[in-house]
């Protein structure tokens, strides 16, 4: 853990000034939650966020688990730099140890990590409405030694302001890991959300009648719906228990519903709860090729996160 936070503070401090010059502004527009933020900054910006997922059962039963999410981020001219820890809870052991075919009681994994680097290849608006995005990105994703599962590629969106600031936006990211065997591929993420600023939103709530005109401290909120799923490939620990040096998919969907907070300009807080399903647990071994999978029951979660800006 010390080194991998040492590596994260390294690669902060290590990030060229010189190419904040090419930076484009996309001013004081909501974000999506469901892909990195889309707003190119000359600033600093640092972020923590943690979320829950609630303890759910394996569809047929053998063992639950649920799952805490930590994670820390910073952005910095066209670069985005971010480190997550997932800790795992699993409960029923000695059931675990027949789903995954185990002579004895086990623990499958306790903890996953993700670094991820990325830098904004394009960010513009087009037909005044719309919007788009672009960023190259390399990530290593692990249970317990780096780099692990390493992968290179892409994710971007568009995003369209539907009405008076209310803005549609759908996002796609592809990475694709070092090539073992056609059974593994890598990481694949869609996105949509509906989002609105905290200007728009107050003037939303005016409209229909639920505040006065120019509340006081009505501005400092903004909404976030989002939707997104996933399917990201991480690298299990040459001595985990299922399969040594194997890898790991992690396949979910979700839903969430997020009210931001801004008390100041440098400030915003985030909270909403989540729903997940459509989860998965997908087992590779360490060719590549796929083994096994084990679905899980839907749960409810929660996410919260605070970004300073500098």
């Amino acid at each position: 853990m010390i080194r991998l936070f040492s590596m994260f503070l390294f690669l902060l401090v290590c990030v060229p000034g010189a190419l904040a010059q090419t930076a484009v502004s996309m001013g004081n527009e909501p974000g999506f939650l469901v892909a990195a933020p889309t707003n190119v900054s000359q600033d600093l910006q640092l972020q923590a966020a943690t979320g829950y997922v609630g303890e759910a059962d394996f569809t047929n039963g053998l063992g639950s688990v649920s799952v805490f999410h930590n994670s820390l981020s910073a952005d910095y001219s066209i670069f985005h730099l971010s480190y997550e820890l997932s800790t795992f809870n699993w409960v029923n052991k000695s059931q675990l140890a027949s789903r995954f075919n185990s002579g004895s009681e086990i623990v499958p994994w306790t903890s996953l990590h993700d670094i991820t680097v990325q830098a904004r290849l394009l960010n513009n608006k087009f037909a005044d409405d719309w919007r788009y995005w672009v960023n190259g990105e390399v990530d290593a994703s692990f249970e317990e030694s780096a780099p692990g599962a390493v992968g290179v590629g892409f994710d971007g969106g568009v995003a369209y302001d539907f009405w008076d600031g209310w803005m549609l936006g759908i996002t796609a990211k592809t990475v694709a890991v070092s090539a073992l065997n056609s059974d593994l591929f890598g990481d694949v993420e869609f996105g949509l959300a509906v989002a609105v600023s905290q200007k728009t939103l107050r003037k939303t709530l005016e409209a229909i009648g639920l505040v006065e005109a120019a509340k006081p401290g009505s501005e400092s909120l903004g909404l976030n719906f989002a939707f997104s799923t996933q399917d990201k490939t991480y690298r299990l620990a040459a001595d985990n228990p299922i399969y040594g040096g194997g890898y790991l998919g992690l396949v979910r969907s979700k839903i969430g519903v997020y009210l931001d907070y801004l008390p100041n300009e440098h400030l915003t807080l985030s909270i909403g709860p989540e729903y997940h399903y459509n989860r998965k647990y997908k087992l590779y071994n360490k060719a590549g090729s796929y083994k096994s999978s084990h679905n899980l029951d839907n749960a409810l979660g929660g996410f919260a996160r605070i970004l300073w800006r500098f």
